[in-house]
């Protein structure tokens, strides 16, 4: 067997390549588990440290959204109260009608009945003129009198501003300090809605005390630091090490908890001798952390033991979040491994080099014949078979080998010949497919620029029609017979309409050109520096008139920060977010409307439009990106669409090198997405 060329190359390489990875094994693993697990470790309790700053920060979120979300709603309250006392001021005007009650009589029945109107706690109305002279107040030290110049604690005016604000914009809301009526607390912080009335030339105004809402938001903070302590007491990293939360004044949280709300001027530094909070706050949100002697839970008081902590700073709270571990137990587990993994390798050597042996004889005499056999039928001898009978893979392999030949012999003759065929077949088939599409493109291409110019005449003239109706005939028109307006009433509709219609056959004639053009590669792709912020205000600024003609629906734009340019066609990607957010407004009739922009998690920009709309089934989400396709039956119910806007939408995404999807629920609204590979502006991109 020795004399086989293949069984020595490959036994002696098995040998050569055992031997050489035992030696570099023992010489190099162990200083590379080490590092490599080392880091792992470290690794791991950095890891726990961002999960722990990211609970702090929903944490935070939570209250910031709740302080909203209650500030919210004490303005909503203020405006009903108001609302209830117009709604009172005007039942009074109603019953003076019916009698001889002078309007000032009228006046200082109003203003009685507001001065006694309390409620919440002990809130009240007050009413000014526009001198900022106080009409009605509870208070009688400032009722009747000239508050032009009235401040609260810090120097703020309060009556003045005020009325400026309501005389501009006719209702508001303002915020000063003011002591609870009847109390001698403390100045507060107010809210106050004020509205002006016209009609009794009156500014009307009420406020709130909003420290209710602090105080709620601290009992949900205490309540949220307590969970938080019982979740890093069961947090662990390695054997002993954990988590703990401090401030520059105390510990606010730690798994011992004889050390929460202890100071940490007190905890000091063994070696430098220096307060270690310090020296915390020094290293915070940096990647090495902090290495300082330490005592451990089984030897306390001696501070010989090495650990290592890392530390980020959750500004908005104050908060740093520290882990802590000891280094001899990040390197225990690497330690253990080294050592296994040598006396696994080791012992495994001589065991390889037998099993090397026995495989590389049995593997090499059959494969040597195979070769043999081989080279024949390389050479073009297809009368060449493998004499080798083995209820094994090598025998099954010359099975297939025999076979493979013999089925070679048969198939070579009529190859060529099928071959032959079917290449003209498809040739054929694909050189008619092709002349149709051409066909098809150029018939709709032709078909839109021929219907483009009567349909541009027609849309001008009747414009024209309308304008000379209105400017011309209108003013010689004798309006007084109800047949003559009836008529000019159906002139004005009938004008309407056919403007309304070739607009919309104008817009269907356009995006047929587009998707046209996209289809046959005929398209000219720009190449810009595309800003994600400026391309959503420029989207909210062209759809801001379809947005003014629905008051319940609002726009709001979500962005992330930091997220980079990308390349590309900006008018057509500013195309598809149009698109998609007059679509969202088409179908909603209230409710927000969300354009978000962010970095997706596999690298691209997202961008989305979200509305609260009627939704998309799940059979017609799969259809509407496809052309001329819209929801609802277009046999009874009126197009509002050319049906091509998300196909057009469609291929302009992924022109660009990304996708398009929408989510959606019947009656839950719709979400439509849309991706952006993140390009520098300096690369070349084909779109």
């Amino acid at each position: 067997m020795f004399k086989s060329r293949l069984f020595i190359k490959y036994f002696f390489t098995i040998v050569i390549i055992l031997a050489i990875f035992t030696v570099l094994l023992y010489f190099f693993s162990k200083t590379f588990i080490k590092d490599e697990i080392f880091e792992s470790e470290k690794s791991s309790a950095r890891t726990v440290l961002g999960n722990v700053y990211e609970i702090v920060h929903s944490v935070d979120h939570s209250m910031e959204s709740y302080r909203e979300s209650a500030l919210q709603a004490k303005k909503r309250e203020l405006k009903n109260v108001i609302t209830m006392a117009e709604s009172y001021i005007g039942i009074i005007e109603e019953q003076a009608k019916k009698t001889s009650i002078t309007p000032g009589a009228v006046e200082k029945k109003i203003l009685e009945a507001l001065n006694r109107f309390k409620y919440g706690n002990n809130d009240y109305i007050f009413v000014s003129d526009y001198r900022s002279f106080i009409l009605a107040h509870p208070d009688p030290k400032v009722l009747n009198t000239d508050c032009s110049h009235l401040a609260d604690v810090t120097g703020k005016l309060i009556v003045s501003p005020i009325v400026e604000a309501a005389l501009k914009d006719g209702e508001g809301y303002y915020t000063y300090k003011w002591r609870r009526l009847g109390t001698e607390d403390k100045p507060l912080d107010k809210l106050t809605y004020f509205k002006h009335l016209p009609k009794l030339k009156w500014i009307i105004a009420t406020g709130v005390y909003i420290d209710d809402i602090e105080a709620a938001a601290n009992s949900m903070m205490s309540t949220a630091v307590e969970n938080l302590r019982q979740i890093l007491r069961d947090v662990k990293i390695a054997k002993t090490g954990y988590v703990f939360i401090f401030t520059t004044d105390i510990m606010l949280i730690h798994p011992n908890k004889n050390m929460e709300s202890t100071t940490m001027e007190q905890y000091l530094n063994p070696v430098t001798k220096k307060q270690l909070y310090k020296e915390l706050i020094a290293v915070a949100d940096k990647p090495d952390g902090l290495m300082y002697k330490w005592d451990r839970p089984d030897d306390p008081g001696h501070y010989v033991y090495d650990k290592i902590a890392w530390v980020r700073y959750y500004k908005p709270l104050g908060w740093y979040i520290c882990s802590s571990v000891y280094v001899d137990e990040l390197q225990s587990s690497s330690q253990m491994l080294g050592r296994r993994i040598l006396a696994i390798a080791f012992s495994s050597l001589l065991l390889l080099i037998v099993t090397g042996y026995i495989f590389s004889k049995k593997m090499a005499a059959p494969l040597k014949r195979l070769a043999e056999m081989a080279v024949r039928v390389k050479n073009g001898d297809l009368t060449a078979t493998v004499a080798i009978k083995r209820n094994d893979e090598i025998g099954i392999l010359a099975d297939a080998f025999n076979s493979m030949v013999e089925q070679l012999r048969s198939n070579i003759d009529s190859l060529d010949a099928k071959v032959k065929e079917r290449t003209a077949e498809l040739q054929a088939a694909y050189d008619k497919l092709k002349a149709l599409d051409e066909l098809k493109s150029a018939f709709l291409s032709n078909v839109s620029h021929e219907l483009r110019t009567p349909l541009t005449s027609v849309l001008g003239f009747a414009e024209i029609i309308r304008e000379s109706f209105e400017e011309t005939v209108m003013p010689h028109v004798n309006m007084d017979g109800k047949k003559v307006g009836r008529s000019v009433r159906r002139i004005n509709e009938n004008l309407d309409i056919i403007i309304s219609e070739s607009q919309r056959l104008t817009a269907l004639i356009t995006d047929v050109l587009d998707i046209t053009k996209m289809e046959a590669g005929k398209m000219v792709w720009k190449r810009d520096v595309i800003n994600v912020q400026h391309l959503l205000n420029h989207a909210r600024t062209v759809t801001s008139p379809l947005f003014q003609r629905k008051d319940a629906v609002r726009l709001v734009i979500e962005s992330e920060k930091n997220i980079p340019d990308t390349v590309g066609d900006y008018d057509r990607i500013l195309q598809v977010v149009t698109n998609l957010l007059s679509n969202a407004l088409k179908f909603s009739e209230e409710g927000d409307i969300t354009l978000m922009a962010a970095n997706s998690c596999d690298g691209n920009i997202l961008i989305s439009v979200s509305d609260k709309g009627i939704g998309i089934s799940e059979e017609d989400q799969g259809m509407i990106f496809e052309k001329f396709k819209q929801l609802g039956n277009t046999l009874t119910d009126k197009p509002t669409g050319t049906g091509l806007g998300l196909p057009i939408c469609r291929e302009i995404a992924e022109r660009h090198g990304g996708r398009i999807w929408v989510q959606s629920a019947q009656g839950q609204g719709s979400t439509f997405s849309f991706t952006l590979p993140v390009i520098q502006a300096d690369s070349a991109m084909e779109v």
